[in-house]
């Protein structure tokens, strides 16, 4: 009975020892994991070099670089139409001609009045040659000689008139009359009329963009009548004067058009490369963090997180440009950099 006794009790020994045991390795164990589990978890990315390109998008609308709604300066039924909508026209050709009747009697009166003041001035020179008239005679038939003539070459004038002609060579996209119809001066437009050898696009400029433009840069434009399709173009103009209303400054595009495929009126889609750098580095945008001093990523160095201090440059998409701070050898932290400390151990997944 004593020898079952010590059994007993020393059974019940060995299992408390073998519980303490079993108990301090689980604690160590338990240690362990929860040390590893404070290692943060990260993901990173090479740096890489690429051209980065900056730049500005807009539309506008295709503009003629230069049109002209083609008036009568006289009044009177208009006689003929020699251009219709569509015809390609060149300067000084003749477009339509208005009754020239009254115009050409008003001549003739003009005429006549100025031979007769002529004759009335020579005249009245002749006798103050001879002391036979007082200067102040021959000077008033001079006057009247000269206003006469004034209004003759007026009516002249006036006769031209009758005969429309174009300003410049382009396109009459719009006729507005036809013949016989009354035409008065000033206040009828015949035609409108378009050069489109060179077309050009208008685009607002934002006041922060202002300084990346130039005259002479070059542009890219698309027009949805043609996919795929791109024109070359170049900043021609630009206004020198910020709208205070749109924050926005005017800028002209102008494109060569010789086979007239832009027409005025199609909607376009223009880009502006302002910038390039060729073998740039290039990060992750969201790899980029932000402090009080600037901006930095973090490095992996040796299963480590370095602080790497850099500056941005161009932002294209998802990718940032580094333009100081970075070799382009490193390799970055791209996930979980917010959980990060310089110098604190990192676990990279895989």
């Amino acid at each position: 009975m004593k020898k079952l006794r010590s059994y007993i009790i020393g059974g019940i020994i060995v299992l408390v020892l073998v519980i303490l045991i079993v108990a301090r390795f689980s604690s160590i164990g338990s240690s362990e994991n929860a040390r590893r589990s404070n290692i943060p978890l990260v993901k990173t990315e090479k740096v890489i070099r690429e051209m980065v390109e900056y730049k500005l998008q807009f539309n506008g609308d295709v503009v003629a670089i230069q049109q002209a709604g083609i008036y009568s300066k006289v009044s009177g039924n208009l006689e003929r139409v020699l251009a219709d909508m569509g015809t390609h026209v060149h300067r000084n050709q003749l477009l339509a001609v208005i009754d020239s009747t009254e115009l050409y009697q008003q001549v003739q009166q003009t005429a006549a009045t100025y031979a007769n003041a002529r004759i009335i001035y020579q005249r009245n020179n002749e006798l103050l040659r001879q002391n036979l008239v007082a200067k102040q005679d021959r000077d008033n038939a001079e006057a009247a000689m000269k206003v006469a003539l004034a209004n003759y070459a007026t009516a002249k004038t006036k006769l031209s008139y009758a005969r429309i002609t174009a300003p410049f060579s382009g396109f009459v996209t719009k006729r507005y009359l036809d013949a016989g119809a009354l035409v008065t001066n000033n206040n009828s437009t015949l035609f409108l009329l378009m050069d489109l050898d060179t077309v050009k696009v208008i685009v607002n400029v934002l006041e922060k963009d202002i300084p990346l433009i130039a005259l002479g840069k070059k542009a890219i434009v698309a027009v949805d009548a043609f996919p795929g399709k791109e024109y070359e173009g170049t900043i021609s103009r630009v206004s020198e004067a910020v709208d205070l209303s749109t924050r926005t400054m005017a800028v002209e595009i102008d494109i060569p058009n010789k086979d007239n495929s832009l027409k005025p009126g199609m909607f376009a889609t223009v880009t502006l490369v302002v910038s390039q750098h060729s073998n740039a580095i290039t990060v992750p945008t969201y790899a980029l963090m932000k402090d009080n001093i600037g901006q930095f990523v973090f490095a992996l160095v040796n299963n480590t997180a370095k602080k790497v201090r850099v500056q941005p440059g161009i932002e294209i998409d998802t990718r940032t440009e580094i333009t100081s701070g970075l070799t382009g050898e490193e390799t970055i932290i791209t996930t979980g950099q917010q959980f990060l400390h310089d110098g604190g151990p990192v676990t990279v997944q895989q």
